[in-house]
């Protein structure tokens, strides 16, 4: 890693620089347009409210997990955040304890139930329109996932580097990071199963990757079976499943 930079876990005070982060990197892609309606140039506070509160509910869930890479502070100068990841874990990396018992799971869920009516009572874009992939894409995933179990597989959802900073590897230093993850986790179950004489294979993730971002992921071994730009996202120009495994 170049000695001026490092990753950390997020924490709460790390969602406002999530979403600046995604408004400078992926704001401009034709998916913000059909979700949010022109809403990022019409009323920006508003936009970066709902993507906080959807960043928000996301940290306070114990199958999410966000990254941030940060320059390090110099002799007159702050620290800074120029990137981070949001991937969300298999069901298996989860334990019995983090998920029922830890203090994080007591409180996680009060939090997003006020941030989800918080959503309800005062919404800042349209609801309907902004959950046009919710709607799209679950028969998509079924048919990808076929003879596959999706619960076992690690899912990249965000992956940013602000612009400024792009073309020093930041990025795939916070891909590595989590694919680290994913093999080590993968190998961790063929241990188990010894027995069965499996072969250790890497880690099962998967994304769905927005408009030429598919020759960074090929780096990484990502190969595409499917697209997620159909009805009423038919006019996304990005949208490429992608699977490493």
């Amino acid at each position: 890693m170049p000695p001026q930079f490092r990753l950390r876990p997020g924490s709460v005070s790390d969602l406002n620089h999530a979403v600046r982060l995604y408004d400078a990197c992926l704001g401009s892609d034709k998916l913000i347009q059909i979700l949010f309606s022109g809403k990022r140039e019409q009323d920006p506070v508003a936009f970066k409210t709902h993507l906080y509160r959807l960043y928000a509910k996301r940290f306070w869930s114990v199958e999410w997990m966000f990254t941030f890479i940060v320059k390090e502070a110099g002799e007159e100068a702050e620290e800074e955040v120029v990137g981070f990841s949001c991937w969300k874990k298999p069901a298996g990396e989860i334990g019995f304890v983090e998920r029922w018992f830890s203090i994080f799971a007591w409180i996680a869920p009060i939090v997003r139930n006020f941030i989800a009516l918080q959503t309800k009572l005062f919404p800042t874009v349209d609801l309907y329109a902004a959950t046009a992939f919710d709607r799209c894409f679950p028969p998509i995933e079924e048919a990808i996932f076929a003879n596959k179990k999706p619960k076992e597989w690690w899912y990249l959802s965000t992956l940013a580097v602000h612009p400024s900073y792009q073309g020093h590897g930041l990025g795939g230093l916070l891909m590595n990071q989590g694919l680290d993850m994913a093999d080590a986790y993968q190998q961790q179950k063929q241990q188990k199963k010894k027995s069965d004489g499996e072969k250790v294979t890497r880690g099962k993730v998967w994304l769905i990757g927005l408009r030429g971002t598919d020759r960074f992921y090929t780096r990484f071994g990502f190969n595409e079976v499917g697209r997620a730009n159909v009805g009423e996202l038919s006019e996304w120009d990005g949208g490429i499943v992608m699977f490493r495994e």
